[in-house]
Order: C-alpha cells, then sequence, then structure tokens
C-alpha cells in the first residue's frame, strides 16, 4: 500500500496515552487505521443520510437495525436473481 506522510495536531493528552500505549514503531498503523475506521463510519452516515427518505415509516434505531435490514432485502434479491437465473 502506498503511503503518505502528513503532519496532524492532538490534544497533549492523547498524544501521551498514545506514548504510553503504542510501541513507537506501531503509532502511524495504530493512527492510520483508527482513522480509516472513523473516516469508514463518516460515509456510512452520509451515505444513510442521501437514502433517508426511501425508508420512511421504518424505524431504524442503530447501525445494526438497517444491517439487518439490508441483509434480508439483499437476501431477497439474490432469491430473486437466482430464480431467474434458473428459469433461463
Amino acid at each position: 500500500m502506498a503511503v503518505e506522510k502528513i503532519n496532524v495536531t492532538l490534544p497533549r493528552e492523547t498524544v501521551a496515552r498514545l506514548r504510553r500505549l503504542v510501541p513507537s514503531g506501531e503509532r502511524s498503523h495504530v493512527i492510520a487505521e483508527a482513522t480509516d475506521r472513523y473516516v469508514e463510519e463518516l460515509t456510512q452516515k452520509a451515505a444513510l443520510r442521501q437514502v433517508a427518505g426511501l425508508w420512511k415509516g421504518r424505524r431504524f434505531r442503530t447501525q445494526s437495525h438497517v444491517n439487518h435490514f439490508l441483509k434480508r432485502l439483499r437476501g431477497s434479491t439474490q432469491q430473486r436473481l437466482t430464480r431467474l437465473v434458473e428459469r433461463g
């Protein structure tokens, strides 16, 4: 994977905790992984905001509820596609 060096400013307490818990050779990896997870979460939230009106009337209280709904929805789509392929 290609990497790029950047400068960031972090709160002093965060840096102190990072230094205390993570060996010096692993800090960039930990910061990159945490940032990647956070950006993925932001991406999912943005996607949900874009389609928020499509599911009016449904009560999704958590990401888990959304994931369960999507799994069921995708499953039914896969079943329809399988039937179509079998019919030829």
